[in-house]
C-alpha cells in the first residue's frame, strides 16, 4: 500500500544535531528516542545536556572521518507530540561553538556527498523496520570502482555504534528507535544495530545556497 502519513503511535523524543557547511550551506541529522511519553517535555528538557558528548564525541571521531569543513554547531532535544509537531512552545537546544569533523584529510568532496548510517531494528520488513541518518562530508578515499574501503566502511560503522551506545547508556529509561507515522500502521522498534555500505550518497538540500557563477 502506498505510504499515507498518519498520527504516531506516542509522544517521543527528537535528537537533530547539525551545522555549517562551506558556502553558507549547512547540514543536519536526526533520530527518536522512545520511552515514558507522559513524560516526553520534561525528558527533552533535562535529558539535553547528555546528549553533548556522545554527539561531539561522534563528530570528532577519527573513525567516523567526518571533514573538519563540517562544524557541528547545534544539538537539540524536544519533545514531539502524536501529531509530529513540537509540544512545548520553545525549542531545547545547545549551542556548539563550530566544532570541525575529526576527519584528517582535507575535504575532497562536494556539500551533497554524505554517507547514509542505516539504523536497523532486527525485522526485514513492516512499519518502522529501519531507519537512517546521513553523516555529512565523510573524507574516507575512494578506490578505482568508486567506493570506500571495507576497513573504511567499519571505522564509519564502529564510529556511529558508539553512538548509539552512548545516548541509549545516558538516556535511560529512553532510548533510540526508529518510528513509522504510516496510517493504520503507527508503530516504533527499538534500534538494535547499524548498517553502513561502501558507496557515498547524496543529499542535495546541503547544497542549495551556493551561486552558480555563470
Amino acid at each position: 500500500m502506498a505510504y499515507t502519513a498518519g498520527p504516531y503511535d506516542s509522544a517521543h523524543l527528537y535528537l537533530q544535531w547539525g551545522g555549517k557547511l562551506p558556502g553558507n550551506e549547512q547540514w543536519s541529522c536526526g533520530m527518536r528516542l522512545y520511552g515514558p511519553s507522559a513524560d516526553a517535555v520534561t525528558a527533552a528538557e533535562s535529558l539535553l545536556d547528555d546528549m553533548v558528548t556522545p554527539i561531539t564525541t561522534y563528530h570528532t571521531s577519527t573513525s567516523a572521518q567526518i571533514s573538519g569543513a563540517a562544524k557541528l554547531s547545534f544539538i537539540k532535544l524536544n519533545a514531539i507530540g502524536t501529531d509530529g509537531h513540537y509540544i512545548s512552545p520553545s525549542t531545547n537546544e545547545h549551542i556548539v561553538a563550530d566544532v570541525a569533523g575529526g576527519g584528517v584529510e582535507p575535504q575532497p568532496h562536494p556539500n551533497q556527498v554524505a554517507l547514509a548510517i542505516s539504523l536497523v531494528t532486527g525485522f526485514s520488513r513492516g512499519p518502522a523496520h529501519r531507519g537512517r541518518f546521513f553523516m555529512p562530508l565523510p573524507v574516507f578515499p575512494l578506490d578505482a570502482a568508486g567506493l570506500i574501503s571495507t576497513e573504511h566502511r567499519d571505522f564509519a560503522k564502529t564510529a556511529a555504534t558508539t553512538l548509539i551506545t552512548s545516548i541509549n547508556a545516558t538516556n535511560i529509561p529512553w532510548k533510540l528507535g526508529v518510528f513509522s507515522r504510516k496510517a493504520g500502521a503507527a508503530g516504533h522498534r527499538a534500534i538494535t544495530g547499524i548498517e553502513v555500505g561502501r558507496v557515498y550518497d547524496t543529499q542535495r538540500r546541503r547544497r542549495r545556497s551556493m551561486a552558480e557563477l555563470y
